[in-house]
């Protein structure tokens, strides 16, 4: 396992470099920079170098932010810190929200699967699948007006930022589709391993239905859940720049479409280099996980070893 995590960590590196080095190369091709493909791909392959030496220094250099009516001078790192934390406390307020009611939908679906109730759930996930990011935004922020146009009441704001009930949209927005998949992705793992031989054998034994479920069925889907989360937090991470910009909340993806606007590189190049390492050390988290609960992929991995 140890060798495993080292190797990954090793690859991570080297698509980080890639990452930063591809991110600067999309910025000059848009601010049309002349020479040709050669000197673009000169000109990136600098703007690494440079920020990889700023990174270790400590200095990626300062943007120019608007501070009321007046124009400050705030340090990269300063600005890269705040709009990820507030980026990671959405997006994991959202995929906490996806992943216990998706799952839970999906457990109860398939533990009733021939009920009304497994009908519901499923023709609702369908929908929600279906449904594009900036749609179910736009929906939702129309409810919240015409509600309080009606009523002088206000239930949400439908957007800025704050750590209160300015979070509750832009959560349900981003958690949305990742929900509705889970819920399926549960609900057709789960039904699969119910059609297994053991889970038959168990209950032709007289186990309760509640038993062979905590026992034999749960656990041997729940790589496929685990895989399905993963999968749901990779879409949450692309539909979040989306989200942030329909919100008005200054997280990273909304930092990062500024930043672009703005052609500030150091800042773009940091943005990037955050997205891309929170989605691979993510991966690999969930890779270990799998490891440690399907003792079937540790042995693989050491028979490849052994090899």
């Amino acid at each position: 396992m140890t060798r495993y995590v080292l190797r990954r960590l090793g690859t991570t590196l080297l698509v980080c470099v890639a990452i930063v080095f591809f991110s600067a190369l999309g910025l000059r091709a848009m601010s049309g920079s002349s020479g040709g493909l050669l000197a673009l791909f000169e000109a990136a392959s600098r703007d690494t170098g440079s920020f990889f030496t700023g990174l270790v220094r400590g200095n990626l250099g300062s943007v120019w932010r608007a501070v009321g009516r007046n124009r400050v001078s705030i340090p990269v790192a300063t600005v890269l810190l705040d709009s990820y934390v507030k980026s990671l406390g959405l997006l994991a307020l959202a995929l906490l929200f996806a992943a216990t009611l998706g799952v839970g939908a999906g457990m109860l679906a398939a533990y009733w699967e021939d009920s009304p109730l497994s009908l519901v759930l499923l023709t609702t996930s369908l929908l929600g699948v279906s449904l594009p990011t900036f749609f179910v935004a736009l929906i939702l922020q129309v409810i919240e007006i015409t509600w309080y146009n009606r009523t002088g009441v206000r239930l949400v704001p439908v957007g800025g930022f704050g750590w209160d009930s300015h979070l509750i949209l832009p959560a349900l927005v981003l958690a949305a589709r990742p929900l509705a998949q889970l819920a399926r992705i549960t609900f057709t793992a789960l039904s699969e391993v119910a059609q297994q031989d053991f889970v038959r054998t168990a209950q032709a034994k007289g186990l309760h239905k509640r038993l062979v479920w905590h026992a034999h069925i749960l656990p041997n889907a729940s790589v496929s859940i685990l895989t399905a989360i993963g999968v749901s937090a990779r879409f949450s991470l692309g539909s979040l720049p989306v989200v942030e910009y329909f919100f008005g909340w200054p997280g990273i993806g909304a930092t990062l479409l500024s930043a672009i606007r703005a052609r500030q590189l150091n800042l773009v190049l940091g943005l990037a280099l955050a997205l891309g390492l929170t989605f691979m050390l993510f991966n690999l988290a969930l890779e270990v996980a799998y490891r440690v609960l399907d003792p079937r992929l540790r042995d693989l991995s050491g028979q490849t070893q052994v090899e």
